[in-house]
């Protein structure tokens, strides 16, 4: 199902168990209830299972974390909190039982917690994105500090947090922790009553589920039908009959003010008015057959009759948009007859500004002309003279006006009026075009001695490339593309009066083939460098986190646990390949070295984690007559046990197999002959389907 529709059923359905919650309540079930073993469960499509009462008012907040990391990241994670891990072999197989009992699949991470035990694990899919290493850290940065302080829900707010951070490439940031109670109530019961509200519930929720999908998908179907994307072919029929009554209604109305309009300014006057009036005409006959298609009885598509809806509803509107503009000049021709002075003062005033600019424009047209070819000024050379013709022309027609009013032919004023104007706005565009070739002459000939040397460059470049063994087999390609830019260089570089517009763009036709067979051989070498310039500085930090974490570990080997000293062996190893590599694969060698950064912080995490929780067990057991700094760092426990402070063998500090506190074991803490850290990782090698994800004690 859709993501956000199985959010929605999720939120759906967890209010609704909510809900049984407060029915037992009200109905007297408000004491703590007995905590109960629990074997693999199933989640039955919700994404959050609490069979302890751990998350309390909190679980929308656990709910819209989730929701939030799967519709950025892609990413789904499931939480269980049970009492205690029961009916598999260990937390791993509890873990992975539930995760395949749901069949989770490979973007699906399971973060499973047994509130009684203090333990929690993270099954994944062995494909997931995430490896070993940010796992780790996610679970040492995010998962074991909260639930160490019994923030139930921020175990997995955090979790989700750290997920979508780790899956956009980012570190994992510092948990959000409000402590909490090392025992929340509302876990399993018997209680009759609570199975059949909870059964209760599960069929409403059923229910409701079955109502809201079928809902949805008749809003789908509806969607659908009415056009998600657009108008319907309903509403297309509709604007099409509106806008063809109402073009044909213009067209109709257009037809008899060209009528008044000829009687009025003549046929000269009017002919382009003339000229947009039968363009319209033959818009809407186009229109009108479209339309006969749409009616008639032969069957069509959907797709043909959308196109031609949409083609009567263009023709439609750029026919009256023409027919619009046309009334509105002759409206302004109108107002020009009804009063004409203003126009003749504007008139007079424009060609009194312009007549000034004609000498200056004919002196620079000679400059420009004796600093460039004929070819570079040509479109420019009668510019000076047509203007002062122009000028001349719209003096004499507005001149005559006064003439034409007094015998009463205030219509042919008006026409002579505007034309007048016409006049004036050509004798300016002709003045400011010598300014602006001038502008456009001179930055080209300015910028053309830049583009000869950058296109004799890449001829120098791709000539070079020839010689290498990467560009020979690009010999066929490159030669012809070079000898055509090299005689556009040639030919800019060539002494007399050049055309630089033309040659500059010669020589950016003549580039743009080489320049384009030349970039991929760049961006490899491009990449390359920015490669080398990262490797640098990833081999420089991990180099650096490593022998921190070194000398973290070996000043507290008394308290660091295998899974620390395997992260930092491994981040070594890394190391070491990513120098091997160096030179021959940098990009190779950036990879190991990033996934050894990766390790070394996740050791810095688990050692970190190990003395934290040797600190917490150490403060709670009590003195031993022991120097704490000396067991911490090995020098101690490593005399004592027979080891000479050489190595770390596992065992207790005393020689013993109970962990911290010689003699004596806790039943819920290090025994066994092993020490389990916060965030010790399990062997997928055992796993079913070889699943991934550690897991411990917190």
């Amino acid at each position: 199902m859709p993501r956000t529709d199985r959010s929605r059923y999720v939120r759906t359905r967890s209010r609704l168990l909510a809900g049984a919650v407060i029915v037992a309540a009200m109905v007297g079930l408000s004491a703590p209830l007995a905590a109960q073993a629990t074997d693999p469960v199933s989640l039955n499509g919700a994404y959050v299972l609490d069979r302890t009462g751990a998350l309390g008012s909190r679980s929308g907040e656990v709910q819209d974390a989730l929701d939030e990391l799967s519709s950025t990241a892609g990413v789904n994670l499931f939480v269980v909190y049970v009492d205690t891990f029961t009916g598999a072999d260990d937390k791993e197989a509890w873990a992975d039982e539930t995760a395949v009992k749901n069949d989770l699949g490979v973007n699906d991470v399971l973060l499973a917690v047994a509130t009684k035990d203090r333990l929690y694990q993270v099954s994944v899919d062995p494909k997931f994105a995430l490896d070993d290493g940010q796992l780790s850290t996610l679970e040492t940065t995010a998962i074991v500090p909260s639930l160490r302080q019994n923030d139930w829900a921020g175990a997995a707010i955090n979790a989700a947090t750290g997920l979508g951070e780790l899956s956009r490439g980012e570190s994992v940031s510092a948990p959000v922790i409000t402590p909490g109670s090392a025992t929340p109530s509302g876990g399993g019961a018997s209680n009759a009553l609570t199975l059949v509200l909870g059964g209760l519930v599960v069929v409403i929720a059923g229910v409701v589920g079955v109502i809201y999908f079928r809902k949805r998908s008749k809003a789908t179907i509806a969607a659908s039908q009415t056009g998600a994307s657009g108008p319907t072919q309903a509403q297309l029929d509709r604007e099409v009959g509106r806008l063809l009554v109402q073009l044909d209604d213009a067209v109709t109305s257009s037809e008899q003010e060209l009528g008044f309009a000829i009687a009025q300014f003549g046929e000269d006057a009017t002919g382009g008015f003339t000229e947009v009036l039968a363009a319209a005409k033959d818009k809407v006959r186009q229109s009108f057959a479209l339309k006969q298609n749409l009616d008639d009885h032969t069957p069509d598509s959907a797709d043909d009759r959308r196109a031609w809806s949409l083609k009567i509803i263009e023709l439609c509107t750029s026919a009256e948009a023409d027919l619009d503009a046309q009334a509105e000049a002759f409206a302004a021709l109108r107002e020009v007859e009804k009063n004409p002075q203003p126009s003749l003062d504007k008139i007079a005033a424009s060609v009194a500004a312009l007549q000034p600019r004609i000498g200056p424009a004919a002196q620079k047209l000679a400059s420009l002309t004796a600093r460039y070819s004929p070819a570079a000024v040509a479109t420019i050379a009668e510019n000076p003279e047509q203007a002062d013709k122009l000028l001349a022309y719209a003096n004499s027609t507005a001149s005559a006006v006064a003439g034409q009013i007094s015998s009463g032919a205030a219509s042919e004023a008006a026409v002579s009026i505007t034309r007048a104007e016409a006049a004036v706005t050509q004798a300016d565009t002709l003045l400011t075009a010598i300014d602006s070739l001038e502008r456009g002459l001179d930055d080209a000939a300015a910028g053309l001695a830049a583009a000869t040397a950058e296109a004799a460059s890449d001829v120098a470049e791709a000539r070079a490339l020839l010689s290498t063994a990467d560009g020979a087999p690009m010999s066929a390609e490159l030669t012809p593309l070079i000898s055509a830019l090299e005689t556009a260089v040639a030919r800019a570089s060539g002494a007399g009066a050049l055309n630089p517009l033309a040659e500059l763009q010669a020589l950016q036709l003549a580039n743009a083939p080489l320049d384009q067979a030349l970039a991929g051989v760049r961006e490899r070498n491009a990449q390359l460098a920015r490669t080398q310039e990262q490797l640098t500085r990833t081999l420089s930090s991990a180099s650096s986190t490593i022998s921190s974490v070194k000398e973290y570990v070996v000043t507290r080997r008394g308290a660091v646990s295998v899974d620390a000293r395997t992260r930092i062996a491994e981040a070594e190893r890394l190391l070491g390949e990513a120098y091997s590599l160096q030179q021959t694969d940098p990009t190779s060698a950036l990879a190991q070295a990033t996934q050894a950064a990766r390790f070394a912080q996740a050791a810095d995490q688990a050692a970190r984690s190990d003395v934290d929780a040797y600190g917490a067990y150490s403060n709670q057991a009590g003195g031993s007559g022991i120097d704490g700094s000396a067991v911490l760092g090995g020098i101690l426990g490593g005399l004592l046990s027979g080891s000479g402070g050489r190595s770390y063998s596992g065992g207790g500090l005393f020689g013993g197999s109970s962990g911290w506190g010689g003699g004596s074991s806790r039943s819920s803490g290090w025994g066994g002959g092993s020490r389990s850290s916060g965030s010790s990782r399990g062997s997928s090698s055992g796993r079913s389907g070889g699943r991934r994800g550690g897991g411990g004690r917190f």
